[in-house]
């Protein structure tokens, strides 16, 4: 082993692409299997030996430091704060005079296994380079920084490919010792934005890659973080339901599912696999739950049908309100992506109207009103109402 003892997670962005879901809380903190993201980070350097973390925060920073407090698994947790998003290389910068010579950094976004820790701390270790680079395979490898390796050496890391067959992708859990300050500092920005991979280049000497798939996945779109949830609870579960959750004897529970603390399902109640139900979470009578996620505190009336769906947190959906998931073509922070499954998704502390339908692609803003029979397609914006 390396003797490292500390890492760096970066956890100060917004996870633009899963908004209105992020409207309050930053990426790092969605839940996955009704745990959030950073503490699957966490888990993995705590199994490594890892001693101290720098966090470094940013958007709804309060949201990470309440929940995880001064210490992680006996680890001590230092924060630092990112005041305004300028990209991965200006986070990392935010961390310097925190760390000793050799240390680990971690997006705080994406759900590393203690695995991939350990072989990157190998790997380093191993070959003695400028830094070490965990690297995967992705069937979207366009939406990622993309690597070219020449022998296990890194050559190239090119955030916005245009030819993308065949390449791997950056998994982004990094070896770095405390040059890579230096290297951050005689590298430009590009579009405002300072990206921790094009201070690699700067590096003197060899980065070496390391290859770790199966352990890295990335909740980075409503239906991925739909998709990273079932994968995650067919690894850990099939069923639980917590101590103090009231369930109708006649609720129909397939796993993989999860039913948490304080959640009340009342008779005739169908949830699905791959679905999660947080804390203090409402069900009426007859409502069908199916691949979808619902968030703390949210009451879902009786005859509903969610499919492939997410709700946000303290959210009211009426009586008979469908939204039945299938093929949409999504517009997510600009960018277009093109005939995805997925259901709808609805922001925190909003209002569903009875009979409403939410059309495959829908979303429906933080504090939004849609009233009762509205078919909604598209996205309705935070605050707004729609009645017919």
């Amino acid at each position: 082993m390396t003797g490292i003892t500390e890492a760096v997670v970066l956890a100060g962005g917004e996870g633009r692409n899963l908004r209105p879901l992020t409207t309050y809380q930053p990426k790092p903190m969605l839940p996955v299997a009704n745990q959030p993201i950073i503490e699957y980070v966490l888990d993995a350097l705590a199994e490594n030996g890892i001693e101290r973390v720098v966090v470094v925060v940013g958007h709804a920073s309060d949201r990470i430091q309440t929940r995880l407090g001064d210490a992680y698994r006996e680890m001590e947790l230092t924060y630092v704060r990112q005041p305004i998003q300028l990209g991965s290389g200006h986070a990392l910068q935010q961390a310097e005079g925190h760390v000793d010579d050799d240390f680990l950094v971690l997006n705080g976004d994406t759900i590393v296994d203690a695995d991939i820790v350990e072989r990157t701390l190998e790997r380093y270790a191993a070959t003695t380079p400028a830094a070490t680079v965990a690297v995967a395979h992705s069937d979207t490898p366009e939406e990622y920084g993309v690597v070219v390796c020449d022998d296990g050496v890194i050559a190239d890391i090119d955030e916005h490919p245009v030819e993308t067959k065949g390449y791997l992708v950056n998994a982004g859990v990094y070896a770095f010792s405390t040059s890579i300050f230096e290297s951050l500092d005689r590298t430009d920005t590009r579009n405002g934005e300072l990206h921790l991979t094009d201070a690699i280049a700067h590096l003197d000497g060899p980065v070496t890659s390391v290859l770790v798939n199966g352990g890295w996945l990335d909740p980075a779109t409503p239906w991925r973080l739909l998709s990273v949830t079932e994968t995650v609870l067919t690894r850990e579960t099939d069923v639980v339901v917590a101590t103090s959750a009231h369930v109708h004897n006649s609720v129909v529970i397939e796993g993989p599912a999860i039913v948490g603390p304080g959640c009340e399902i009342d008779a005739g109640v169908v949830i699905r696999g791959g679905s999660c139900l947080q804390a203090n979470v409402h069900v009426g009578p007859g409502t069908v739950i199916d691949h979808s996620i619902v968030f703390s505190d949210t009451h879902v009336d009786g005859s509903v049908h969610l499919c492939d769906s997410i709700v946000g947190t303290g959210c009211e959906v009426g009586a008979g309100t469908v939204s039945p998931g299938g093929r949409a073509d999504v517009t997510l922070g600009g960018k277009m992506f093109a005939n995805r499954h997925v259901g709808s998704v609805v922001g925190d502390r909003s209002v569903v109207g009875p009979n409403a339908t939410l059309l495959p692609g829908s979303s429906v803003g933080t504090h939004a009103r849609v009233g009762a029979g509205v078919v909604v397609s598209g996205t309705v914006a935070d605050g707004m109402g729609v009645m017919c």
